[in-house]
């Protein structure tokens, strides 16, 4: 799949995504604010987080496949990965304030209310509607191969989450009265569970920004194909770094001893053109070729040798 289409379905899928957002954060605040559920309108205060998530991904997306230019020769696709920052920064502070009004409403237990329940048929329709969403919006990442996409994917499971929640405190306020308090406590529950999500979010972003190693399984999926190449001898030092959704490989390549350089040449260009073609997620492949002997056949980081 092309650059272009990337864009496109990508572009249209968290197009989607902000059309529901808005409509479901426009009516879990009304009628939250009028059934006085604190749980439902914390989930609304969450739907409006998503919305300027959806915002920051339509941006990430649009940015990410810009060409490469003077300034930015290795092209645009980390706006994709400050884009999912942006995200996890805003789920974080979220939670924090989630947490605190649920906090101060339970110190002030006595004039807490019981939610109307009108309340639960907002909750249970936004529960149905975002976890239909987030399977869609999750197989679209996975076709795609689009982190960003899959971080967009996972606030809506968080929604979802969160509407359940609001749910089952609206129904258990109203039917054990005794237990109204338990609309704040979901609140605290929502601020927990949405924070280690906002944390994962947060560390992976980071992790992809300093240029930390893929884990080793994508290392060795990217380069099995790589003794396969006739004259192809074995190979080291192979590096990957992500470049938002996308990834930049490196190594050093050893080839039959008697080559020429333009076969060694030919056997790299075949070596990268196979790369390329079975990984369409790498956008760029540099090989240092060198000659099959015994002061390059070296085991420095991931490595290989033919057999």
């Amino acid at each position: 799949m092309n650059q272009s289409d990337l864009q496109k379905q990508g572009s249209i899928t968290v197009a989607l995504s902000l059309v529901v957002n808005v409509v479901l954060a426009s009516v879990k605040l009304a009628v939250g604010l009028i059934a006085n559920s604190h749980a439902l309108i914390a989930d609304g205060i969450h739907s409006l987080v998503d919305i300027t998530s959806d915002i920051a991904a339509i941006i990430g997306i649009r940015f990410s496949h810009l060409p490469k230019d003077e300034d930015h020769p290795y092209g645009h696709h980390r706006f994709s990965t400050l884009a999912t920052l942006f995200i996890s920064t805003l789920v974080l502070i979220f939670c924090v304030g989630l947490a605190w009004h649920s906090l101060t409403g339970l110190v002030r237990a006595d004039k807490i209310e019981t939610p109307g329940i009108a309340a639960a048929w907002v909750a249970g329709v936004a529960l149905i509607l975002k976890e239909t969403f987030y399977q869609f919006a999750r197989r679209q990442a996975e076709r795609l191969g689009s982190r960003l996409l899959l971080a967009n994917a996972a606030d809506h499971r968080a929604d979802a989450v969160a509407s359940l929640l609001a749910l089952v405190a609206v129904i258990v306020a109203n039917t054990h009265p005794e237990w109204v308090m338990v609309d704040k406590v979901v609140g605290l529950v929502l601020a927990g569970w949405l924070g280690a999500e906002g944390v994962k979010l947060f560390k992976g972003a980071s992790a992809d920004l300093i240029d930390t190693a893929p884990e080793a399984a994508v290392l060795h999926d990217l380069s099995e194909h790589i003794l396969a190449v006739p004259g192809a001898k074995g190979f080291h030092a192979f590096r990957a770094r992500r470049l938002g959704d996308r990834f930049e490989v490196d190594f050093h390549l050893q080839v039959v001893e008697t080559a020429t350089v333009a076969e060694g040449h030919a056997i790299a260009g075949q070596v990268k053109s196979d790369i390329l073609r079975l990984h369409p997620e790498v956008i760029s492949v540099l090989v240092h070729v060198e000659p099959d002997v015994p002061e390059h056949r070296k085991r420095d980081g991931h490595y290989g040798l033919a057999k």
